[in-house]
């Protein structure tokens, strides 16, 4: 018998949240090591205010903030791959590299990954590309967050044919958020999608309240979400078909990638509306 689909949400670290029980919590791994290792979700060590925003707005079911995320009853599989605001390419590859071997018996379909590898330098290329392509030929969809490079670029793994590129939208000004270029890379125009990015309702950090934030990690984490929501209704999905229906339920854009709004994220499986 087939797994129910599964999310990974890799980032620098968690905060326990009543927005996401310890039972849909099924897996807990830390890769900024020499070795991938469990670690217990809720362990002070890890505790990061990034990663807590990106699963709940992912796979949030707004238990304590009332914000319902697009698969508020997925299962979740909790990877740590750096410390404050550093993600070093080492961890993103021991992190992919477990997702490879591993990712199948969690049932892992959807990757998010709120973040960009490091830039290339001569004799020192990176393997996320190549981990990147062989999590998709696994049927395993990686959205990516392309809008973290202070340059401007669309960066690895966002700019990868065999990933889900997400930029920003505006929801309040009703255009494109400030972030990377938009442009073909090998030939794919690249970010693939537009999400809501700023301004956005999040949960608070203790689950009681609600603030105010943004970012184009935030724009992957509900496309993300909207992903793992469409794979778990039709598991023949893969990126491409994913991708397809994504795209069909955006706006287009002239000159842009198609742009999600709220409402066409949350079309997609969700068996509760979204209480902002």
């Amino acid at each position: 018998m087939s797994l129910r689909p599964s999310l990974a949400v890799l980032d620098v670290g968690f905060v326990k949240h009543p927005d996401l029980p310890s039972r849909r919590v099924i897996a807990c791994r830390d890769a900024t090591g020499r070795r991938v290792v469990p670690f217990r979700y809720g362990d002070p060590r890890s505790f990061a205010e990034h990663g807590t925003r990106t699963m709940l707005l992912a796979a949030g079911d707004g238990h304590g903030s009332g914000l319902v995320s697009p698969s508020p009853r997925a299962r979740v599989v909790l990877v740590k791959v750096g410390q404050g605001q550093r993600v070093p390419r080492q961890a993103i590859v021991r992190a992919f590299r477990w997702l490879v071997a591993r990712g199948g018996a969690y049932g892992i379909r959807v990757v998010l990954c709120p973040f960009g590898d490091d830039p290339e330098t001569r004799g020192h290329r990176s393997e996320v590309p190549s981990l990147v392509r062989a999590l998709d030929e696994r049927g395993i969809v990686v959205v990516a967050a392309a809008g973290w490079d202070p340059a401007g670029a669309c960066v690895s793994p966002a700019s990868s044919p065999h990933a889900i590129g997400v930029g920003g939208w505006d929801v309040e000004a009703e255009r494109p958020a400030h972030g990377p270029r938009v442009g073909l890379i090998g030939g794919f125009l690249k970010p693939d999608l537009l999400a809501p990015s700023v301004p956005l309702v999040v949960p608070s950090l203790d689950g009681r309240t609600r603030e105010k934030a943004g970012g184009t990690s935030f724009a992957a984490s509900l496309v993300a979400g909207a992903a793992l929501a469409l794979v778990a209704e039709d598991p023949r999905l893969d990126r491409g078909g994913v991708l397809a229906r994504l795209a069909a339920a955006a706006r287009k854009i002239p000159g842009q990638p198609p742009a999600l709004d709220l409402r066409a994220v949350f079309r997609f499986g969700i068996p509760v509306r979204r209480a902002d």
